[in-house]
């Protein structure tokens, strides 16, 4: 389905003289062109980034540590975490397969994974409620829904403000995927303007049963974040020529394996109590609680769902999971280092169980990946997108002081 041009330069080596040719000499040569099946075509992208970072091997039970070498230990009864290990403090770029090939992935504490990409092309604000003033919403109208008589415009970015992103990983695909990071490479996040964040709400505004917690439920009714996620999206991006750079990528919802913590073998943790549910990623994701029963085991092949909520999308936009928190070097109730860990909270698209019937969410609090509840104020929203271009990078090399640019 690609057209590729290519120059091919033949030619008679000058030290090649015959005597008596007469100068009527044919100089012919076959061509022969050979695709295997199954290869792809490998974006501009993919290729600077492979050759600028030595490719690491992941180790045994290495999802088990955060990236700096810190596990929890449910036997320390002073923060749950164990000592540094110097073997697992692991930096750099890994591989693991997804759903469409070979996925590259940061881990750690990297510096090389900053991107530009997009701007917002007038100012852009947001709305803060007169019941919460820590909540911030994409517009007047979901702050309205939300239960707030007045809303206030907030400026979150000016005309003209770049907008910076960390890269993920590379997908399968070649396409690239990037969380939000700003208006900057280097955020405080002492503002929601000056944050990685593009607001604050709930997850969702039904509680109390486990569909609150799908990105979609009832057969398709958009959760609350997900319509604030879509209507950024559709204001900056998706009405400039960025939009066409951005693909329908996969986003994981993972509703699989809801049920009783103590079928999942949870025990001796304080974090759970009789009667507790729990989806399958803490079962994946979390088994430090368990005694590491078996290893942690992030996986970035969106489980099979037959639930009427949650399950695998194609979006332009939505949310980081979980999986890909733990691979970047997060680990659940563990002070981190990885580049995704921050002084805000934001939620991922993944469930993490129902407790007390109120739904819960998994996050990175800043300082650690954990639980919350999916109806605090203090947590945020921060976008995922996958880019594609034919073009590479136009210029730059990944570090904070000279991000990767691509052109719009």
């Amino acid at each position: 389905s690609e057209t590729n041009n290519y120059r091919l330069r033949m030619y008679v080596d000058e030290a090649y003289n015959p005597q008596g040719d007469g100068g009527g000499l044919v100089f012919a040569v076959q061509v022969n062109v050979y695709g295997k099946s199954g290869d792809q075509y490998v974006p501009l992208t993919t290729r600077e980034i492979l050759e600028d970072n030595v490719l690491q091997e992941e180790k045994e039970n290495m999802f088990n540590y955060a990236s700096n070498g810190v596990q929890y230990d449910p036997d320390d009864t002073t923060d749950h975490m164990s000592d540094p290990d110097p073997e697992y403090i692991t930096t750099g770029l890994y591989s693991t397969e997804d759903a469409d090939g070979t996925s590259y992935y940061f881990r750690g504490a990297v510096e090389n994974n900053n991107v530009q990409f997009g701007e917002y092309e007038s100012d852009y604000y947001v709305y803060q409620g007169n019941n919460d003033t820590g909540r911030y919403y994409q517009s007047e109208s979901s702050c309205q829904e939300a239960g707030n008589s007045t809303c206030t415009a907030v400026k979150l970015a000016s005309a003209g403000d770049k907008m910076y992103w960390k890269i993920i990983r590379i997908n399968g695909d070649g396409s690239l995927r990037l969380i939000y990071n700003g208006t900057s490479t280097t955020p405080t996040n002492s503002d929601i303007a000056n944050s990685y964040l593009i607001g604050k709400t709930d997850y969702n505004q039904d509680f109390g049963e486990a569909q609150s917690t799908g990105y979609t439920y009832n057969n398709g009714t958009d959760s609350f974040i997900k319509t604030e996620v879509d209507t950024w999206y559709s204001n900056t991006l998706g009405s400039s020529n960025y939009d066409s750079y951005v693909t329908n990528g996969y986003f994981c919802n993972d509703s699989s394996g809801y049920q009783l913590v103590s079928e999942y073998g949870f025990s001796n943790n304080p974090y759970f109590s009789d009667g507790d549910y729990t989806y399958a990623a803490m079962d994946r994701l979390g088994q430090g609680m368990n005694h590491y029963v078996k290893s942690n085991s992030p996986t970035l092949i969106c489980p099979v769902t037959g639930e009427s909520y949650g399950g695998s999308y194609q979006l332009k936009a939505g949310l980081i999971t979980a999986d890909e928190l733990v691979l970047s070097g997060e680990s659940f109730f563990v002070t981190g280092n990885s580049y995704l860990n921050g002084s805000l909270d934001y939620f991922t698209m993944t469930p993490g169980g129902l407790q007390q019937s109120v739904g819960f969410s998994v996050i990175d609090q800043g300082v650690r990946l954990d639980r919350q509840i999916q109806s605090m104020s203090t947590v945020g929203t921060r976008p995922v997108i996958n880019v594609t271009t034919n073009n590479g990078f136009a210029s730059g090399n990944g570090t904070v002081s000279d991000p990767y640019v691509i052109a719009g």
